[in-house]
């Protein structure tokens, strides 16, 4: 009896912080064009002759970014109170990765852990008092950590279409209960609302919605959201993030 309640107690622990221990791999999504690399940037011509701009080109119907190495931010399931704050070291982390060339399906435990705690330290030295990273912050990570490019854009889904086509995950800002309502923008999340960032890895424009990398949840690989939910939770972050907005944060290579 002792045994089952100690399980019990242990269980719902977990729930509360976040998320159950292990991990869970979502298929991934059907996709009209399947990307495995960034679009490079384009090169300047040695030839001074003015070329006319080409029309853009419409993006896919839908595209997936099937080679960003995911890790839970918490990988050993322990949601103690420093993992609960790993949101956007671990954000940074995958699209690092990704952007150096890793094709790995996911980052084993130990290097995630060790990674992520490297990148909080960093944040912490530089943003004293500051947990809740605004997107221009987690921009600073990314140039620090990587040498890549930042470019801060509005979180429409037109531009998550433009960059994702283009091979380039985004980060977005939500409240973790910050779906119509107040209620929870996944069931998995625990009972508190708090600040998170979330990796988008894909698009069905047809659907209305996105593949993320949320590593907020163990069940976050491949996690499908509606884009209106997510319109929603960034909506509920402003007020918490002095009027961050809806904004995306994407990176390119360095050059």
């Amino acid at each position: 009896m002792q045994s089952r309640l100690l399980a019990a107690l242990g269980a719902a622990v977990l729930l509360l912080a976040g998320c159950s221990g292990g991990t869970t791999q979502n298929p991934e999504p059907k996709a009209a064009v399947t990307i495995e690399a960034p679009s490079p940037d384009p090169s300047p011509s040695p030839d001074p002759t003015p070329v006319p701009t080409p029309s853009p080109s419409p993006p896919p119907v839908s595209a997936f970014i099937k080679t960003v190495p995911y890790t839970v931010q918490a990988p050993y399931g322990v949601w103690d109170a420093a993992h609960e704050e790993y949101c956007e070291a671990a954000a940074v982390l995958m699209i690092g990765l990704y952007m150096s060339g890793d094709r790995r399906a996911r980052i084993p435990a130990a290097e995630a852990d060790r990674d992520m705690a490297a990148i909080v330290a960093w944040e912490r030295a530089t943003w004293p008092g500051i947990k809740d990273l605004s997107l221009d912050k987690v921009a600073q990570d990314g140039q620090h950590f990587y040498s890549l490019k930042p470019s801060l854009e509005p979180a429409t889904y037109a531009n998550v279409e433009t960059e994702i086509a283009a091979g380039r995950p985004v980060i977005i800002p939500v409240m973790t209960h910050g779906a119509p309502g107040g209620q929870k923008i996944a069931p998995n999340y625990g009972g508190v609302n708090v600040y998170h960032v979330i990796v988008i890895v894909g698009y069905d424009s047809s659907k209305q919605t996105v593949t993320t990398n949320d590593a907020g949840i163990s069940q976050g690989q491949n996690y499908v959201y509606r884009w209106s939910i997510l319109e929603s939770a960034m909506d509920a972050q402003t007020s918490h993030m002095a009027g961050q907005g809806r904004v995306l944060l994407s990176f390119a290579p360095a050059s």
